[in-house]
């Protein structure tokens, strides 16, 4: 058996790091205000969390701005790319003088487009954290992967964080591994760099689940499951970890029985995990006590 594994909200809680992520966010464009300019764009920043808060299936990340790769409320760091989101439309639209002028200040200062300046909060963030507490496997998951492994199970965490981010965090917890392309049995191997929320520039293909539409147009993400073929996925947000496994399962033939478990935390969305329920019963496995939970599953029959 082959697991494939996401690796943020399945071996750690994102929560801190996200929080972090969400200061310095803050904290930058704020120090970035002019003179003057201060109290109002942080009533703007304020504002427009409240508003992707209360839209979160318009706004979310949306690499270039355009298509939503995930919703903005799946996981805590999709509502700070949901921010952006917002900033990049309400500028485009013109008639929001203070989104214009942030946006305008972001490029000033170097970032090509919104999506560096996120990933520039997006490290800075998780690089706080770290140096605050260290590098932070959760204990249940640690103990649970090691018990997979020892059965035998395969892992590949596939993550959108770089292999360093990976290494650095799996050697922390002393748990083994290997950097993909090497393997070595017994040992988690770490498939850096994955690219899930990039988005084909060509085409969309969109998966309906109820009320939900995600496009699962992920050329990166294909290539990794094609090269991969996983007898189960894991993964905490459905449109980056288990949408397109979810339309392979259903059209392709040698996907039918592959096993997709999504992780159910405490920022799952309700109204997600209700269409999941309605509209994916069956096919997509909800687990609401982390990789424990995957543990037993793998080692019952699927009802």
């Amino acid at each position: 058996m082959k697991l494939l594994s996401d690796f943020d909200g399945v071996w750690t809680d994102p929560g801190h790091e996200a929080r972090a992520q969400g200061d310095v966010l803050d904290e930058t464009l704020r120090s970035w205000a002019p003179a003057g300019a201060t109290n109002a764009w942080a009533e703007w920043l304020v504002t427009a969390r409240a508003k992707v808060g209360r839209e979160p299936r318009r706004y979310g990340w949306a690499p270039g701005g355009h298509r939503l790769s995930v919703f903005a409320d799946e996981d805590p760091f999709a509502a700070h790319s949901a921010l952006l989101h917002y900033l990049f439309v309400s500028a485009g639209e013109g008639r929001d003088a203070t989104a214009s002028a942030i946006l305008e200040t972001i490029r000033a200062r170097g970032f090509t487009d919104l999506d560096a300046f996120g990933a520039h909060t997006h490290a800075s963030g998780v690089a706080r954290v770290a140096g605050e507490r260290g590098p932070e496997i959760l204990p249940s998951a640690a103990a649970a992967g090691r018990r997979m492994l020892e059965q035998g199970i395969e892992i590949v965490v596939v993550s959108n964080s770089t292999a360093e981010k990976l290494v650095k965090w799996f050697a922390h917890a002393e748990l083994p591994y290997t950097v993909h392309p090497e393997r070595a049995s017994g040992a988690l191997r770490l498939r850096g760099g994955a690219k899930k929320f990039i988005l084909d520039p060509e085409r969309s293909e969109m998966l309906d689940v109820g009320e939900a539409r995600i496009d699962v147009a992920r050329p990166h993400y294909a290539e990794v499951l094609d090269a991969e073929r996983p007898g189960a996925v894991v993964g905490d947000v459905v449109s980056l970890d288990l949408g397109l496994p979810l339309l392979w399962k259903r059209r392709r033939p040698e996907w039918r029985g592959v096993r997709l478990f999504w992780l159910l935390r405490p920022y799952t969305p309700s109204w997600l995990a209700d269409q999941v329920r309605s509209a994916a019963r069956g096919e997509i496995e909800p687990i609401g006590d982390g990789l424990d939970g995957v543990e037993s599953s793998l080692g019952r029959p699927r009802r």
